[in-house]
């Protein structure tokens, strides 16, 4: 949705597909910290996450220096650039799928069996009511600091470029 709202110049279609990126976003980085976690135990564990995280900053960065460059040389239309971004997404969706076949068999080949959860192990929205004080402590603050740094690193460059006269490459 972002990168045909982006091809044709649609700002709200833009807005609803960065919306749904946005969740997913999130949801896939719980998802791929139960993967690593599961895959890796002790001192690898806390090294495992943090190349997780690290290689996934190292992938913005490297957007951050492609793709303008790629707009810049399609005459500034940002289509492409887009394009190429969702390209991306669907390599990343299938590599997601290929985990999933290689963890099937990896717990077919271990001969691990699913675990059932029982009814006091399921979530329950009702949950929510029970979380105590530190855990909203560090939600509230892992949203402010998502609203202010990463809006930040999105618009900085131009603020560097039209504000204060720095070179566009």
């Amino acid at each position: 949705m972002f990168a045909l709202g982006g091809a044709q110049n649609n700002y709200p279609l833009m807005l609803g597909g960065r919306v749904i990126f946005g969740m997913g976003g999130e949801c896939m980085s719980v998802a791929q910290s139960a993967i690593v976690s599961r895959w890796f135990k002790g001192k690898e564990l806390s090294f495992a996450f943090g190349l997780n995280l690290s290689i996934s900053r190292l992938g913005s960065v490297i957007n951050g220096i492609i793709l303008p460059r790629v707009v810049e040389n399609n005459d500034g239309l940002i289509g492409k650039a887009l394009f190429i971004g969702f390209g991306i997404c669907l390599f990343s969706l299938i590599m997601g799928f290929c985990l999933v076949l290689v963890d099937y068999w990896a717990d077919k080949k271990d001969g691990a069996d699913m675990l059932e959860l029982t009814d006091e192990d399921r979530f329950h929205w009702k949950d929510i009511l029970n979380f105590k004080l530190p855990y909203w402590l560090i939600t509230l603050s892992c949203m402010f600091v998502y609203m202010s740094i990463f809006p930040y690193i999105q618009l900085s460059s131009g603020l560097l470029v039209y504000k204060f006269g720095f070179t566009s490459i």
